[in-house]
């Protein structure tokens, strides 16, 4: 049986969008409980996003070595509220761990329906720009001090200006309502983006930027994991970790219909 603890608070989240799909096309059978009133996983459950005790459940499957599903906000192809159809936006789903695992091999369709140019590496920039994951996914990567040591740190082996774009506020973050500025424009002059397990990662390597961020990141396949290499960055070819970033999201339609059970089962994850 596939648990889902769901906001049952919140009938209007998104994250029925992925439940309600799943609920049809799951080979198990599923039972929906709500997460703001659950503090008590049962094995092989599926969450979205760290909402309610969402991060307590997880943090207890793992140290049970239970199997749990986590689904929320994808690499490409986010939401827009003024053109919302199932076949026209994403949602990430990941077995045991809250991002994608690099899987090689995959094929270039799902990636390339998003026209996205990659860009050449850029080694002109100038600044570093750190872009702090929420404090609920520092906290999960037992790293609540992220952003602190990351600059005091990086002061110390770099002259080169550091700019810090806090994650928009939302679910596990203070940081402001909105973002001042596109993540495009902040990336455009800079020499490296720094990230402790940020989806801004994905734009920078799009963008030809090298990236440095925590091991745990699902990043961690570009390749930059020591601050003491900030002048001297790797760049790897990114079009493998993106095309395998875009085969474990889905739209809401695809959900529904099975197309995500296929790629499991393709996969040896069910």
């Amino acid at each position: 049986m596939l648990t889902i603890y769901a906001p049952l608070h919140n009938p209007k989240s998104k994250a029925f969008e992925v439940f309600k799909g799943i609920e049809k096309s799951w080979p198990e059978k599923t039972l929906i409980k709500d997460n703001s009133k659950e503090s008590e996983p049962e094995p092989n459950s599926m969450f979205w996003g760290f909402v309610s005790n969402n991060l307590e459940m997880i943090q207890k499957l793992e140290s049970r070595k239970h199997n749990y599903w986590f689904t929320d906000t994808p690499y490409f192809g986010r939401f827009d509220n003024n053109n919302l159809l199932k076949n026209n936006h994403y949602w990430r789903i990941c077995k045991n761990k809250i991002h994608a695992k690099f899987i090689p091999d995959c094929k270039s369709d799902r990636f390339d329906q998003f026209k996205i140019n990659i860009k050449a590496p850029d080694m002109k920039g100038s600044h570093i720009l750190v872009c702090p994951s929420s404090a609920t996914v520092n906290n999960y990567i037992g790293y609540p001090n992220w952003t602190e040591d990351t600059v005091n740190l990086l002061k110390k082996i770099t002259d080169r200006p550091i700019r810090i774009r806090e994650k928009p506020r939302g679910r596990g973050t203070s940081g402001p309502s909105v973002a001042k500025t596109p993540l495009s424009e902040d990336l455009r002059d800079s020499w490296a983006c720094v990230t402790s397990c940020s989806i801004s990662a994905v734009e920078a390597v799009c963008l030809g930027k090298p990236v440095f961020c925590h091991e745990k990141s699902f990043a961690s396949p570009m390749g930059n994991l020591h601050l003491e290499d900030i002048e001297t960055p790797a760049y790897l070819d990114p079009e493998p970790w993106l095309y395998s970033l875009a085969y474990q999201q889905y739209t809401p339609e695809e959900f529904e219909n099975g197309k995500v059970i296929e790629f499991l089962l393709a996969q040896g994850l069910m």
